[in-house]
């Protein structure tokens, strides 16, 4: 068998193990690949491995979701493959759709060598059938399964490294309105398990129809004003066109804002826009809009379609500030740190909780409260994934749980066996300037507890008395600022630097407040007392006609005109 073609299951199951290993050795690379870790996904999701009796029900299972449902499968999920796909796969046709005459994106496949890659899914049951009867045991196809495959993924969210210039649309956009609440970063959970995606957000303008973005893949940009169901630009790259295609069903949306609150959402639809479709910009009703923007055909134009993802905001994640759930009648014990507090026939204590804010590769401004508990059930065993484990502020902000944010923590265990106790390590991703708020536990029958938690206020910034700060020259070209500096040290002790004690703010007014970008790529050093350091350093430079520049306590105001 040279060619590759359409086989029905009774055809694969007709076939010897030599022959469906020759059949298999057809598929491309790439594919065999990826169909091996849905197959393996699939064993580790149902405990099957390292037992050859459970992934041989776990086989007979997909092979079974295949000849009911016609699901195989894309990505990171599982999807249902059309009927019109499905009887031009058993013709060995390829489809001509009416979208196939829109250019596809440079670099990305077309719809043709999609519908091809539907005929070659089928060479998956193959593989399945290869596991089959490659076990060794000749009653393997006639196994009843037993098994019912519920994903249960294990989150760990690890911040991908952002890029942090820029993070304003008032250092490029020169957008001068101001909002109450706008977004600073969205994280995007796949149901799969897989560490989350996360954007720094831009706030921009759509102006004369056109959406002015930044083109880093990290940054995305959110259209201000748009509050109520706020509408995000992700820009084009191969990573975030990939990562568009594996978002689906149980899919979730953190959206972080500036003053701290973090709104969750859900995964409602994916489908494809026209450039020109203005519906998707209605605010009627709470949710989110996320937009695959900047992608370019091969004559280098727009493309004609964008690929477009909705949430929708659950509303029982909204909580009163006098301990009950709003819609119910749900009271919340009250406790502190140390307490034992009942949930249900269960309890849980509070052994400690404090911040983290020296990590690497954190969103600025921000730290990691950990929770360190007990977790206790009563007499039978305890399922705590019915339980809503959050964080609330003072200013009624959510935190979701987080995990994998530092060494050492973990999971709330899933199942505590009768009459026993399990720690865990709890971390929740939070402003670093968090001063109080509670730790909610809610089980699904309305019994609840609450922990009251406060910190001491945050370090006073170090003390700059005696310090002399002289700013010996500001120059620009297109693009950029140069700036030198003279810093003397007048004090006792050394005074350690770090790029965040040199900061500039861009602006359209005089003596612009922020956004501060620090000096990132300057290396932290020392000043010993009576020494001086000279610094030369280079900004970006958007062409906004104002600037501040601070070190340490100083300040200074700085104009910029363009050279014509």
């Amino acid at each position: 068998m040279d060619v590759l073609r359409y086989h029905t299951i009774d055809e694969l199951q007709k076939l010897s193990l030599s022959e469906l290993h020759a059949l298999w050795e057809l598929v491309p690379t790439d594919r065999q690949r990826a169909y091996k870790a849905a197959y393996e996904r699939e064993v580790r999701t149902a405990g099957a491995v390292g037992s050859d009796g459970l992934e041989r029900q776990v086989t007979v299972e997909l092979l079974k979701r295949y000849a009911e449902s016609a699901l195989v499968p894309v990505g990171s999920r599982w999807a249902r493959t059309p009927g019109r796909v499905q009887d031009a796969a058993k013709e060995n046709i390829v489809l001509d759709a009416p979208e196939d005459e829109i250019k596809p994106v440079s670099g990305q496949p077309s719809r043709k060598m999609l519908l091809v890659g539907g005929l070659v899914a089928v060479i998956f049951f193959g593989f399945l059938f290869t596991r089959l009867l490659g076990g060794g045991a000749s009653e393997a196809a006639e196994v009843t399964p037993e098994l019912s495959l519920t994903p249960t993924p294990e989150v760990s969210p690890t911040p991908t490294p952002l890029a942090l210039e820029d993070q304003d649309e008032v250092i490029q956009g020169g957008d001068s309105g101001r909002m109450v609440a706008y977004p600073v970063n969205l994280q995007v959970m796949l149901p799969d398990g897989t560490s989350p995606r996360l954007w720094v957000v831009q706030r921009r303008r759509v102006a004369a129809s056109e959406w002015n973005f930044d083109s880093n893949p990290d940054t995305a940009s959110f259209v201000s004003g748009m509050s109520v169901r706020p509408v995000i630009g992700i820009p084009w790259s191969e990573e975030n066109a990939a990562f568009f295609e594996r978002i689906g069903a149980g899919t979730d949306f953190l959206l972080t804002l500036n003053t701290g609150a973090a709104l969750h959402f859900t995964f409602d639809d994916k489908r494809e826009v026209r450039r020109g479709e203005t519906g998707i910009f209605r605010q009627v009703g709470p949710g989110l809009v996320l937009l695959l923007i900047g992608a370019t055909g091969a004559d280098g134009l727009p493309t004609a379609t964008r690929t477009l993802v909705t949430a929708t905001y659950p509303p029982d994640q909204e909580l009163a500030r006098d301990g009950q759930l709003i819609g119910t009648n749900t009271a919340l014990q009250e406790g502190r740190i140390g307490d034992t507090l009942a949930v249900g026939e269960a309890s849980i204590t509070l052994r400690d909780a404090h911040l983290v804010d020296d990590l690497a590769d954190l969103p600025p401004d921000m730290g990691v409260l950990l929770l360190d508990v007990d977790v206790t059930a009563g007499t039978e065993t305890l399922d705590t994934t019915t339980w809503r484990v959050e964080f609330v502020d003072a200013a009624g902000a959510v935190y979701p749980l987080s995990s994998g944010l530092v060494v050492g923590d973990s999971a709330l265990p899933t199942d505590v066996p009768p009459l026993s106790s399990l720690p865990a390590s709890l971390a929740y991703l939070v402003p670093g300037s968090l001063t109080s708020g509670r730790w909610l536990v809610t089980a699904a029958a309305g019994n609840g507890a609450s922990f009251t938690l406060t910190f001491a206020p945050p370090p006073a910034a170090q003390p700059y008395d005696g310090v002399d700060v002289r700013l010996v020259s500001v120059t620009h070209l297109e693009g950029q600022i140069t700036t030198r500096l003279r810093i003397y040290n007048g004090r006792a002790e050394t005074l350690r630097f770090t790029p965040d004690d040199i900061w500039l703010a861009l602006g359209y007014a005089a003596d612009p407040p922020g956004p501060r970008n620090p000096a990132e790529g300057l290396t932290p050093f020392d000043l010993l007392p009576e020494q001086a350091v000279d610094l030369t350093l280079v900004w970006y430079w958007g062409g906004e006609p104002y600037a501040s520049l601070g070190v340490g306590a100083w300040r200074f105001a700085v104009q910029l005109t363009r050279h014509s």
